[in-house]
């Protein structure tokens, strides 16, 4: 951790109240705090829910640089105590289901009446208005419904989800993205901006060359594993000691494809000469590559394509991409000290500005580990925050 670091943090005096869980939300939060905004995380007793899978290994990685505190929001003095929070912020996030921070008394209205130019920013399911708006969502249900898990997998088996939480991942950054034009236009109007963003608008929006060819043309593609529906060669191929993805759709580069697999007549045939020939005579193409990259090992096959100028990488898993010397070179790792779960890995929001990564200044925190020191910088005495804690209106971690 380096707080001096010489990274620009243009978002040095943006004061985030955040009321989040899981992902979307926090990866949000986490990437205005990586910018250097000042972010509080408002938690329930009983915790964000990704604080225990993998170990909190979402949790963590998620809610760096934030500071958090723990209050009980079912009580008028937990409410009160949160409002208190939103008019000092410029921002507050939040991701539960529409109307429920309403009912708590901590909607837009409510958090507009006390500060005119907050920007409101919720993330939901499937939005603040329409048929679904209602309707809990993780991350897998947004696959399955929005046409992301029908295509992903093979033709002749189940369809199947992508593991990592994409969806999650790029709603968090277009809320930040819109929280960053919303901050841009304030400075011009003075005016705040309530925004609502729905995961389910950035999984179709993900989907939208598909949705667009099917509403011309009525075509659903079935799944094609790892090759694209389109074009080929654009898929894994089997190696020798696994498997590398090629993906060489334009013409020069079939071309130099078969010259770095010493089959320049496969290139020269007719048969495959354009783009549109080589979709429609796919399996074939990959009987035909798939035969030659099997000769080969992975690595040693990725060096010879990529020096013929192919674009294709050795199918990695992990353990062999974290220790390549590129990612180190990058600095998105952060090795942390964690009082709870000793020393780990983390990675930095994936920007760099002027050359420089974003440092970490806090490491995630515990549950209301920061409770007692926000109380006091917004005006409450030692006595009332004891009292706070006492009647279970707020939780203050104990090392």
């Amino acid at each position: 951790m380096d707080p001096s670091s010489e990274f620009s943090s243009p978002l040095n005096d943006i004061k985030v109240l955040e009321f989040s869980h899981v992902q979307a939300g926090p990866v949000c939060g986490m990437m205005l705090a990586d910018m250097g905004a000042e972010v509080t995380k408002v938690e329930s007793s009983a915790g964000d829910l990704f604080r225990v899978p993998l170990e909190g290994a979402n949790f963590y990685n998620f809610n760096r640089n934030k500071q958090a505190i723990a209050l009980n929001l079912k009580t008028e003095k937990g409410v009160e105590i949160a409002l208190k929070l939103a008019k000092d912020a410029d921002v507050l996030v939040e991701n539960f289901l529409p109307g429920a921070l309403d009912k708590l008394g901590l909607g837009y209205e409510a958090v507009r009446h006390r500060n005119p130019t907050i920007i409101y920013a919720s993330i939901s399911g499937f939005g603040q208005s329409g048929p679904f708006r209602n309707r809990p969502a993780f991350e897998p249900i947004l696959q399955a419904m929005s046409g992301i898990m029908d295509a992903t997998g093979e033709a002749d088996r189940a369809p199947a989800r992508v593991r990592p939480a994409m969806i999650d991942y790029c709603t968090g950054a277009c809320t930040a993205f819109a929280i960053a034009a919303a901050l841009v236009r304030r400075e011009r109007t003075g005016g705040g901006e309530r925004i609502d963003v729905a995961l389910m608008d950035i999984a179709l929006y993900a989907m939208s060359p598909y949705i667009t060819h099917f509403k011309r043309r009525g075509e659903l593609f079935s799944r094609t594993g790892s090759a694209h529906p389109a074009t080929a060669p654009n898929q894994n191929f089997e190696t020798r000691d696994g498997f590398i993805c090629i993906a060489a759709g334009a013409d020069h580069m079939w071309k130099s494809l078969c010259k770095g697999l010493d089959i320049e007549d496969v290139g020269d045939n007719p048969r495959y000469a354009t783009q549109p020939l080589r979709a429609k005579h796919a399996l074939e193409i990959e009987q035909i590559i798939n035969r030659e990259t099997k000769k080969h090992a992975g690595r040693e096959l990725e060096e010879k394509l990529l020096a013929s100028g192919v674009p294709c990488g050795k199918v990695r898993n992990i353990a062999e991409i974290v220790d390549e010397p590129h990612v180190q070179e990058r600095g998105i790792l952060e090795n942390i000290d964690h009082p709870a779960m000793g020393r780990m890995t983390t990675l930095k929001t994936p920007i760099v500005l002027s050359g420089k990564t974003s440092p970490m200044r806090r490491r995630a925190p515990m549950l209301g580990e920061n409770t007692r020191e926000l109380l006091k910088r917004h005006g409450y005495s030692e006595g009332e925050i004891d009292e706070f804690i006492a009647a279970g209106v707020a939780i203050q971690h104990e090392f």
